[in-house]
């Protein structure tokens, strides 16, 4: 599916994009509320519920230097669903993330030695650097800034979220 949702705190303003079914369930729990939907609708045996495309949050968000979580999500969305080995696009579910200096040499889990691989080109390249593998990453890993209007690209900006960015 990969619907996105914009995650607004009480004061309207945006704190991140998460997973539009992760939206659905903070709104069902009660943390969020839906302020606009798309039309997909997803269906419970007793109950069909739209899709939230901006939520907002019950509370207010106390910001200090916050950083993007480095996880295999946010490494796919950083590199916009784009093989750093072959240039292809996949969908998210067919990505993995591979470690550019491998971890069995050291590599960390940090943004900078992290990038979207398709399973082919990850088992192509194996446990090689990319030097050994002749397998260059498209663009240097770099850590992704915490301003959301940084992590995400125009094309992936819904029509429904624009008057809550600017």
């Amino acid at each position: 599916m990969d619907m996105m949702a914009l995650k607004l705190d009480a004061s309207y303003r945006p704190i991140e994009v998460i997973d539009a079914l992760e939206a659905l369930v903070m709104c069902i729990i009660g943390k969020a509320t839906p302020v606009e939907t798309y039309e997909t609708k997803i269906n419970s045996p007793t109950k069909a519920f739209e899709l939230p495309a901006v939520i907002v949050l019950k509370t207010i968000v106390k910001f200090r230097f916050t950083t993007v979580a480095c996880n295999r999500q946010n490494v796919i969305w950083r590199d916009n669903n784009q093989c750093q080995y072959c240039a292809n696009y996949f969908p998210s579910d067919k990505l993995t993330m591979d470690h550019v200096i491998p971890k069995s040499r050291g590599g960390q889990n940090t943004w900078e030695n992290l990038v979207a691989s398709c399973m082919r080109c990850n088992q192509k390249k194996g446990s090689r650097t990319p030097k050994e593998s002749n397998m260059i990453p498209l663009k240097k890993p770099i850590r992704p800034k915490a301003n959301i209007l940084r992590t995400i690209k125009k094309n992936q900006i819904s029509d429904l979220w624009k008057n809550y960015l600017w």
